[in-house]
């Protein structure tokens, strides 16, 4: 039900889920495979693709890089007394919902969750971005986002409006995700930061949560995030 699988540059052993073994997954959990396969939240090597295992993995250093700042921020968040209460998929973060024409939409973060600080749940989605994105997949993504917000769909999910976080890999990713989010940039509470602006050292000891998230604004100033905690949060300062 499984390829082993070794990285070109380490030994560590990587084991990718077969159609077959999707298909066993999809009938346990009552849903066609055609669904489960599309929506669930596993990656699987379809078998028109068997003899090509790694193109099931071919995004795994975007999906390493997502997971390594989702464990930075929960380690961050415990350091502050907080908790990461609660961290979603790709698959589990999609939403989709009608937009206020009446229009079906949806979008697809890469991940979502809630921080719990004390009893306020604050909830984020995450979008990470290597730069490998082009203008036309930019609009397409803030087309959706600008929805999302505009609809007020996200009250189908969270008690209060969720941060938009764009975490880039490096300024150069930054700076082509933020041209191209410019024009959509009312109404979407959206944060930037960088792997390495967002890293813990002497001059940030607070890492993911500290003033490293820059707003998507003429002049964006460099905010903490999640902010002690006022109504509306980041969007509504």
């Amino acid at each position: 039900m499984n390829y082993d699988m070794r990285d070109n540059h380490d030994e560590d052993v990587r084991y990718v889920l077969t159609e077959q073994g999707m298909r066993f997954l999809a009938a346990r959990a009552g849903v066609p495979p055609s669904t489960f396969g599309e929506h669930g939240a596993v990656t699987y090597v379809k078998e028109a693709d068997q003899d090509h295992p790694e193109r099931a993995v071919r995004h795994v250093q975007h999906t390493l890089g997502l997971n390594h700042f989702m464990v930075r921020l929960a380690r961050d968040a415990r350091a502050c007394g907080w908790r990461l209460a609660e961290w979603r998929n790709e698959a589990e973060s999609t939403c989709r919902f009608v937009d206020a024409s009446g229009q079906p939409a949806w979008i697809r973060p890469d991940a979502s969750g809630l921080i719990g600080i004390g009893d306020e749940r604050v909830p984020f989605l995450v979008e990470y971005d290597r730069g490998t994105l082009d203008a036309g997949d930019y609009r397409g993504k803030f087309e959706g986002y600008r929805r999302y917000y505009a609809s007020g769909a996200w009250r189908a999910g969270y008690t209060r409006e969720p941060a938009l976080l764009f975490v880039c890999t490096d300024d150069r990713a930054a700076e082509r995700m933020s041209s191209a989010a410019a024009p959509d940039e009312h109404g979407i509470p959206l944060l930037v930061t960088t792997e390495s602006r967002s890293a813990r050292h002497g001059g940030n000891p607070d890492g993911c949560v500290g003033a490293v998230w820059r707003r998507q604004a003429p002049g964006g100033e460099l905010v903490r995030w999640p902010s002690v905690l006022e109504p509306g949060g980041v969007h509504g300062d």
